[in-house]
């Protein structure tokens, strides 16, 4: 088999629901847990919104539901940031050579 046939293998469709509009998304099929999560979480985020903001627009409530989320994945990368710690290592590492 070769690779762009493997490639193809390992992806498949899934269908989301989002806001009442379903999309079809082509995938890898190790994230599908990570597509599925986000959906729960964007139309989770859509209905608390929906309930506390009734007066705002749609477009209004889908622009605090994007933020929110943005929100959560810029605090997820700030506090998952693992390259100050690579850098450390590699730095030690050197010192370690040397020393050796």
């Amino acid at each position: 088999m070769n690779r762009s046939m493997k490639k193809d293998k390992d992806k498949f469709t899934i269908n989301i629901l989002l806001n009442g509009v379903r999309m079809p998304l082509i995938i890898p099929r190790e994230d599908e847990v990570i597509y599925r999560n986000a959906e729960k979480l964007v139309n989770k985020q859509l209905e608390k919104y929906r309930k506390h903001y009734s007066q705002r627009s749609m477009e209004e409530i889908l622009t605090m539901v994007a933020f929110q989320i943005a929100a959560i994945a810029a605090k997820q990368s700030l506090f998952n940031n693992e390259q100050p710690l690579v850098e450390t290592i590699k730095e030690l590492n050197e010192e370690l050579k040397e020393l050796i």
